[in-house]
């Protein structure tokens, strides 16, 4: 008996010509041959039932992709998986994930060499011990750093020391909404000018768009009574309607008339607000006759 060598043996081996290989491993084995590398980064079978082979896809971009190669797909997988006997394809777009990469394990104490610090790499003995370590790196970062935020003390890139970090000018802008909105809401009259003599960091923009949230606001509170033809809280529903007619007209107080209010909220409103239109002083109209 004659021995085949080793080499000549594995160069004719395929993957499923053995009979107890799953024919779906077998073309999941050879999947980067059968439809090249590209394509088998950004595909998977994933299933097979009855001649029809599932491939999952990144997308539907590339599901319309391997639809294009059905036909060099199933003869590929007939050259080199036979016993699958697959007939058709399906695909199932966003259903691949890429095999997770592994990252080679390197042990702590040669982190630490490599760094120049091994006591700092050791695993901390108790979370007070962990907390302690945390605030040295931020005074090591702050210390290296050319820069710092005004508000908080985090390290700035240069340039930017009169600028504050970005969670900071949110913060600082959330408030500065805030306080508008409640000025506006309590003295809807007050002109851009007048209110940045109290909120001097408002900006114009600031100011029109805290304006028309609060006209949005307050005209949902309006409206939900209008439709239902009741008031919930009557004072607080005149008292929101009134802030509502100061702030869309940007009238003073004094020059607000009962028509300058019917024209702002309407007469339906306005009459379930405050009355028939005599009690505003809007003199009734009597059709002429004919």
């Amino acid at each position: 008996m004659s021995l085949r060598p080793l080499q000549g043996a594995l160069a004719a081996w395929k993957p499923g010509a053995g009979g107890a290989v799953d024919p779906l491993q077998a073309i999941a084995s050879a999947w980067s041959a059968i439809v090249g590398a590209d394509v088998a980064a950004n595909s998977a079978p994933i299933a097979l039932a009855r001649g029809a082979l599932t491939i999952a896809t990144r997308s539907s971009a590339w599901s319309q992709q391997l639809q294009f190669l059905s036909v060099s797909i199933v003869r590929g997988i007939a050259e080199r998986v036979p016993a699958a006997n697959v007939t058709n394809l399906h695909f199932r777009a966003g259903a691949f994930r890429p095999p997770q990469r592994r990252v080679a394990h390197v042990p702590a104490a040669s982190r630490a060499r490599r760094r120049g610090d091994a006591a700092a790499y050791e695993p901390a003995a108790d979370l007070a011990d962990a907390m302690e370590r945390v605030r040295a790196r931020i005074r090591d970062a702050r210390r290296a750093s050319a820069a710092a935020c005004p508000a908080c003390g985090a390290p700035r890139p240069p340039g930017a020391e009169a600028r504050p970090c970005t969670p900071c000018a949110i913060a600082a802008a959330r408030e500065r909404t805030l306080a508008l909105e409640r000025l506006l809401f309590a003295a809807p009259w007050l002109a851009f000018e007048e209110i940045r003599e109290q909120l001097p960091r408002v900006t114009v923009t600031e100011y029109e768009r805290s304006r028309r949230t609060l006209l949005g606001r307050w005209w949902l509170v309006l409206d939900r009574a209008r439709v239902a033809q009741r008031l919930g809280d009557a004072r607080r529903e005149r008292s929101i309607a009134s802030s509502y007619v100061l702030l869309r007209t940007r009238l003073p107080p004094d020059r607000i008339t009962p028509a300058v209010v019917e024209n702002a909220l309407g007469p339906e409103l306005c009459t379930l607000l405050f009355g028939q239109r005599e009690a505003l002083g809007v003199p009734r109209v009597e059709p002429k006759a004919r």
